[in-house]
């Protein structure tokens, strides 16, 4: 460290560093001071890169695809020896199909491109995760009302929607990914690296919510059969789902706002969520050894009210700084 009359601090940069990413007078670097103090200094300032990579085909080409579109690339080829044959075609719509902002920009015999046209900053994560929230919690109601009214077709779509789910998370993940790798985005953005752990694991909780949503609709026809042990439940079964909507609802708000009033309001609707699938427990256990169907129903309720809690333990507001 050196300083002139003035008091400017000066900082020579490593010599081979400057070198490797062709450095010259003038070159412009990019400096973000971390909150822990530690400054980051970006060579590639106002340089965008698209990557490449480019995949076999496989019987993993699906789970190929979903990765490199997970870790960032922008551009996707899958290229055959000779010619790509018409199951792998297939794999690669499957992959497209499951992937927002994907599209086929090249094709011929023996190769297809993939290119994704989002960039990380055209959708906040915020806006992402509020999106899949909306649909995880539809998913959730339309469950319970499945079950309630014995309606399998009901089930079946609710199966259907989880895919858009899905689509949201790989979408949030990749925007997240892109983030952290590069801080002038996510200063652009607002987002501190924190906040990207905090929608990475929120949004995980909101994907597995819908999950078990879609085991629970399954459980429609089975449940059905059940008659007498289903109508004896089912005004406590309504009640569970409610609950459980309303604690999911308050600990998003909780989580997106930071605010101890909606966090408070969050854990005492918990708190009633717990007490209302109690109920549903005890009264299930009059009947002695329960079903095999009706088991796997309160183990389910059970394992949304833990992701619903897990969420609410996410959005505790974090301490202000002195």
């Amino acid at each position: 460290m050196q300083s002139t009359r003035d008091g400017t601090f000066l900082l020579s940069l490593p010599k081979e560093w400057a070198k490797r990413f062709n450095l010259k007078k003038g070159s412009p670097i990019y400096v973000k001071e971390r909150m822990d103090g530690c400054l980051i200094l970006d060579p590639r300032y106002g340089i965008e890169e698209t990557q490449e990579v480019t995949l076999k085909p496989s019987e993993n080409l699906e789970d190929a695809i979903l990765s490199s579109y997970l870790l960032g690339y922008g551009l996707i080829t899958i290229e055959a020896e000779r010619r790509l044959e018409e199951e792998d075609r297939e794999r690669i719509r499957r992959a497209v199909s499951r992937l927002v902002g994907v599209e086929v920009i090249e094709e011929d015999v023996r190769r297809v491109t993939l290119q994704c046209l989002l960039q990380a900053t055209a959708i906040p994560p915020e806006k992402i995760l509020r999106r899949q929230y909306v649909l995880s919690r539809s998913l959730l109601e339309d469950a319970f009302r499945a079950l309630l009214t014995a309606d399998p077709e009901a089930a079946g779509k609710v199966r259907e929607r989880d895919e858009e789910v899905d689509r949201l998370y790989f979408l949030l993940v990749r925007v997240l990914r892109s983030l952290i790798l590069n801080p002038r985005l996510s200063e652009k953005l607002g987002i501190s690296p924190i906040d990207c752990l905090d929608y990475r694991l929120a949004a995980s909780l909101v994907e597995r919510i819908a999950d078990t949503s879609v085991e629970l609709a399954d459980l429609t026809h089975r449940f059905k059969v059940q008659g007498m042990v289903a109508r004896r439940l089912s005004s406590l079964l309504k009640a569970v789902g409610e609950s459980l909507s309303q604690a999911y609802e308050e600990a998003l708000k909780a989580l997106f706002s930071r605010n101890n009033k909606i966090f408070n309001s969050a854990l005492k609707s918990m708190e009633a969520a717990t007490l209302t699938l109690e109920r549903l427990e005890a009264e299930a256990s009059k009947y002695g050894r329960s079903p095999p169907t009706l088991y796997i129903l309160l183990t389910l309720t059970r394992t949304l009210l833990e992701q619903i809690k897990d969420i609410t333990d996410l959005a505790y507001p974090r301490p202000q700084p002195a």
